[in-house]
C-alpha cells in the first residue's frame, strides 16, 4: 500500500502542472473572477484630459471610478488617455469598458449606459476684442469666431448656435482643451463654451484672466449631466445598473462631494452636487 500511494503522488505531481496549464483545474480562479459588475473581467478605463477631471493621471474622474470599482471589487486592467473622439468609438466598439465625464445624448446612449455623477453648466469665454455682452449683440460681431474641441457636446439652444457658427464658417475645432484655450488665448478664435471646473485652472494665470471674460449667456440654459459611461459592448443593463446604484449610493453618503472637494473650490464642488442624480 504504500509503494502504491507512493507511485499516485509521484503521479499527481507529474500531471498536476499540465492540467493546470490547460486551465482544467482552474475552477477556484474562475469562480473567483466571476463578479456580475464585471462580467468580462478586469476593466480597461479610457479618460480625457478635461480640466479637474482628468489631467496627467489625476483627477476627480480618476478618483470617482477607482472608487466605484474598489467598491464592486472590479479590477482595473488599464488605465489610457485618449483624445475625445476616440475614446468614444473606442466605448462603441467595447475596446475600453468606460468613459467618463459624458454627456449623454441619443447616439451615445445607442452603445453606452450613461449614469450622471455631477451637474454643470457651460459658460461662455470671450476673448478681449469681442465687446458685445448680449447673445444677440455677440451674432452680429464680425469679429465673432467660436472654437469647440473635437466630439464635444453641449445643451441643445448651444449646439444649434454652433452648427449656426459652421454653416458662416465662423468656427474651428480644437483637438483637446488646451488647444482651445491656446486658440483663444492667442485670438484665432474669440469664442468657446467651456466649463467652470476646466476652465478655473487656466484662468488663475492673471495674465489671461485679463484677456478673457466669462458670461452666462444663457442664463435658462438647463444643467448638463456629466456621467459615467459603460459599452453596451461589454456590460449587460444588470451588469451596468450595479455600477448606477453605487454611484448613488457615492451621492447619498458623500464621497462624491467629497472627491470633489480635493479638486475644486468648496462652492464649486457643491454647485455641481447640488440637483439630485438619477
Amino acid at each position: 500500500m504504500l509503494v502504491l500511494a507512493s507511485i499516485c503522488h509521484a503521479f499527481a505531481r507529474r500531471l498536476l502542472p499540465g492540467l493546470l496549464a490547460l486551465g482544467l483545474l482552474a475552477f477556484p480562479a474562475a469562480h473567483a473572477s466571476a463578479n456580475s459588475a464585471c462580467p468580462n473581467g478586469p476593466i480597461r478605463v479610457g479618460f480625457y484630459k478635461f480640466g479637474a477631471a482628468y489631467r496627467d493621471g489625476k483627477g476627480y474622474d480618476v478618483d470617482i471610478v477607482r472608487e466605484l470599482a474598489k467598491r464592486l471589487r472590479c479590477p482595473i486592467a488599464d488605465e489610457v488617455e485618449l483624445p475625445r473622439i476616440r475614446a468614444l468609438k473606442m466605448l462603441e466598439t467595447g475596446q475600453i469598458d468606460i468613459g467618463t465625464s459624458t454627456l449623454a445624448t441619443p447616439d451615445r446612449l445607442r452603445y453606452a449606459w450613461i449614469y450622471p455623477y455631477n451637474h454643470t453648466k457651460n459658460m461662455v469665454l470671450l476673448h478681449a476684442s469681442i465687446k458685445a455682452r448680449t447673445l444677440a449683440d455677440l451674432q452680429n460681431d464680425p469679429a465673432l469666431h467660436w472654437g469647440k474641441v473635437r466630439g464635444y457636446r453641449h445643451s441643445p439652444q448651444q449646439d444649434q448656435l454652433l452648427a449656426q457658427m459652421d454653416a458662416q464658417h465662423r468656427l474651428s475645432v480644437a483637438d483637446d482643451e488646451d488647444d482651445l484655450y491656446r486658440m483663444l488665448d492667442d485670438g484665432i478664435i474669440t469664442a468657446a463654451f467651456a466649463h467652470p471646473s476646466s476652465y478655473g485652472r487656466w484662468l488663475r494665470d492673471p495674465l489671461v484672466a485679463k484677456r478673457i471674460t466669462v458670461l452666462d449667456l444663457f442664463p435658462n440654459s438647463e444643467t448638463l449631466a456629466s456621467g459615467i459611461a459603460l459599452s453596451k459592448a461589454r456590460f449587460s443593463q444588470a451588469a451596468a445598473e450595479r455600477w448606477h446604484q453605487e454611484v448613488l449610493n457615492m451621492y447619498k453618503d458623500g464621497s462624491l462631494l467629497d472627491i470633489l472637494r480635493r479638486y475644486l473650490s468648496e462652492g464649486a464642488a457643491r454647485q455641481m452636487m447640488q440637483q439630485p442624480l438619477d
